[in-house]
């Protein structure tokens, strides 16, 4: 505790007094600045820092003690016993002042957040009420819209369940076809490249477009010939090894020496009785007609629940409003339980060579009707041949003979 005086500083005093002062007169002044009433004074003060509540306490006995005397003639005035009812007495308005002001702070305080409060609820249910309104309005044209997609949906499919066969709506965008004009041509080559193009449909499609003038003479064939059989030539099994199955259905070679009769049928469906868009035209759409090819041998096995290998489907959609009917070819899928498929175009029973031919085959016995320009007489009298044979095969079946049918059908072209 020594060292917080400088013992230089006691010294140099020690000095000074005892070069002015007496002997006596040293040793009062030795005794007035000893250590220990210095030591007292700063432990008194640490003392303080210590315990400041201690300090508090006898401060406020010193403050009593002091005036005292006024504060007991003021208990009186007031009417109080003592010093302790006096501050109550004294205190208790100021207090209680304090706590009003408080209370009417913080219930202001609550009435502007209340109202804060409030004010963000009607916004938050004026935005649900806009979000529902919304979603009812989103709600009610998705329900709307689905109701006339079902409705449409119900009538594609009844029109198509009524014709047997997929409408052309279905495959082409009619409305757009009529809403921008395209001419014969155009619809041709759209037609023709949308199945030669199509990543999928390539191999088991075939198309065509057909004159209307045309198929209305093979439709008037048809209705007294629905019936007939067509040789088949077969494909050669024997590929190159290493080749792909397009290149497959390219290479398969034809055997002129190795055939197969395919049994076919015409099947007629309903068409509107108007173009649409309508014409001026007073006739009727001609009929919508499917021909369904399958192997004789299967037909006579299984009748008409016999497979059908090929099907071609005739749309007069266009007949009036374009001269044109689209032909259209799908060959069907090979199956697990059903014959076998072509080694040339694997996963269907015929190849795209196979069916073209066959389509080739239809159109020469059917278009019998109709004399081209310039034909020399013996085309007229293979077209005639061709005209006896479909009669022959109705009327006289027991006598008809296939003896040159393979002629007939594919003179000039196998």
């Amino acid at each position: 505790m020594t060292s917080i005086i400088p013992r230089t500083t006691f010294r140099a005093g020690l000095n000074r007094s005892s070069a002015t002062a007496p002997a006596s007169t040293y040793r009062v002044a030795a005794k007035t600045l000893s250590t220990s009433a210095v030591r007292r004074d700063v432990l008194s003060e640490l003392e303080n820092q210590l315990h400041p509540r201690e300090l508090i306490e006898r401060k406020r006995k010193e403050f009593e003690e002091k005036y005292g005397d006024k504060l007991n003639k003021k208990a009186k005035a007031e009417g109080v016993k003592d010093l302790d009812s006096l501050k109550l007495k004294v205190l208790a308005p100021s207090v209680k002042a304090a706590l009003k002001a408080k209370k009417a702070k913080d219930a202001a305080a609550a009435a502007i957040k209340l109202e804060e409060e409030e004010e963000q609820f009607n916004k938050d249910v004026e935005g649900q009420k806009s979000a529902s309104a919304k979603l009812s309005d989103a709600v009610e044209r998705r329900l709307q819209e689905r109701e006339i997609k079902k409705k449409e949906g119900v009538k594609s499919q009844a029109e198509s369940d009524r014709a047997g066969i997929k409408p052309l709506s279905s495959i082409i965008n009619l409305p757009l076809i009529h809403l921008t004009p395209h001419d014969t041509n155009a619809i041709s080559q759209i037609w023709t490249a949308y199945h030669t193009s199509h990543p999928t449909l390539s191999n088991s499609f075939l198309s065509a477009p057909v004159p209307a003038d045309t198929y209305k003479s093979m439709l008037e064939v048809a209705k007294r010939n629905p019936f007939f059989v067509l040789p088949l030539p077969r494909l050669t099994e024997s590929l190159p090894s290493g080749s792909t199955s397009s290149e497959a259905a390219e290479k398969g070679e034809i055997k002129t020496d190795e055939y197969e009769m395919f049994y076919l049928q015409w099947i007629f469906h309903p068409t509107p009785e108007k173009s649409n868009p309508p014409t001026e035209s007073t006739e009727p759409l001609p009929l919508n007609t499917s021909v369904i090819f399958t192997p004789l041998e299967e037909f006579k096995k299984q009748g008409e629940w016999s497979q059908p290998f090929l099907t071609l489907t005739h749309y007069t959609d266009l007949a009036q409003t374009h001269n044109l009917v689209l032909m259209r070819g799908e060959i069907s899928p090979e199956s697990a339980s059903g014959p076998n498929g072509s080694s040339t175009n694997p996963g269907f029973l015929l190849s795209q060579q196979q069916a073209q031919l066959l389509a080739l085959a239809l159109q020469r016995f059917y278009c019998t009707s109709i004399q081209p320009s310039g034909e020399r007489a013996k085309d007229t009298q293979d077209r005639l041949n061709r005209a006896k044979a479909l009669v022959d095969f109705r009327e006289r079946p027991e006598q008809w003979s296939w003896e040159g049918l393979v002629e007939q059908a594919y003179g000039g072209l196998v």
